[in-house]
């Protein structure tokens, strides 16, 4: 983590740069990784305003307090970061857990059993298991291409069209964090 430090006339002393670096570490276990962090300090007569600006690999966070003496107005700075980061964090497990719940097998109707198709023989207006979701064009791309767009996507796989060969291809997140290619037959 790198902290970058601006006194605009506040002298920046090694015992306020050690407390915060100390209350900076804190917000590690709810961000992840903090790439870096600005600490702006100002004195205006007799307020003492600190601004922090924290940038993590999942948000950025900013918070400003006002105090007698920079060490308390800093401590409240990070404090109202800390409550930020928590609320950020809840945010995301709650965004998590409803994703896992749209996708869970267990819900009525969208579980992959036997690939019955609605309009099959003995189904009249039974509930298929299989819920068709639309159609995919094959765009023709470079491996690395797809690989790249699966990256920057939320999706799990990408159907594409092959522009060396022709041929149909998928590319698919794999549970140990690699990535998969399955291509047609020829």
């Amino acid at each position: 983590m790198t902290i970058l430090y601006t006194g605009r006339k506040a002298d920046l002393t090694p015992a306020l740069k050690e407390l915060t670096e100390k209350k900076l570490g804190k917000l590690g276990r709810f961000l992840g990784e903090i790439q870096d962090a600005h600490v702006i300090l100002t004195l205006e007569k007799h307020r003492h305003l600190a601004e922090i600006v924290v940038k993590g690999r999942l948000a950025t966070l900013t918070a400003r307090s006002e105090a007698v003496d920079f060490r308390d107005s800093v401590v409240l700075c990070i404090d109202r970061l800390l409550v930020q980061a928590r609320k950020h964090r809840e945010r995301r497990a709650k965004e998590r857990r409803r994703e896992g719940m749209r996708s869970s097998p267990r819900r009525g109707g969208e579980t992959l059993g036997a690939p019955v198709l609605a309009g099959a023989a003995g189904s009249d207006n039974d509930h298929s298991p299989v819920v068709r979701m639309g159609r995919i064009p094959a765009k023709p791309m470079s491996v690395e291409e797809a690989l790249l767009q699966v990256r920057g996507s939320r999706d799990p796989f990408l159907i594409f069209r092959n522009a060396e060969s022709q041929q149909l291809a998928v590319i698919f997140r794999r549970s140990d964090g690699r990535f998969g290619l399955v291509e047609e037959e020829i």
